[in-house]
């Protein structure tokens, strides 16, 4: 069952979470900035604490939301 993406392109610049499930099955969380949003792949980019880039595939996400405080 799918939960619910609450996190759109327009949340770009802002902290967001994600819980979402990899095409090769597993299942990743992260939490960071919003970057950018490719329409193309579908896919979100968001930049960890530490500097890392994650790529979030829109249709593997579980649940997403946008991170107040």
């Amino acid at each position: 069952m799918r939960g619910r993406n609450l996190v759109t392109p327009a949340d770009l610049g802002r902290r967001v979470s994600f819980q979402f499930e990899l095409p090769n099955g597993y299942r990743s969380e992260v939490v960071g900035v919003l970057e950018r949003w490719d329409a193309e792949a579908q896919t979100y980019f968001v930049r960890t604490k530490d500097g890392r880039e994650v790529r979030v595939p829109a249709r593997g996400v579980r649940y997403g939301k946008v991170v107040t405080s």
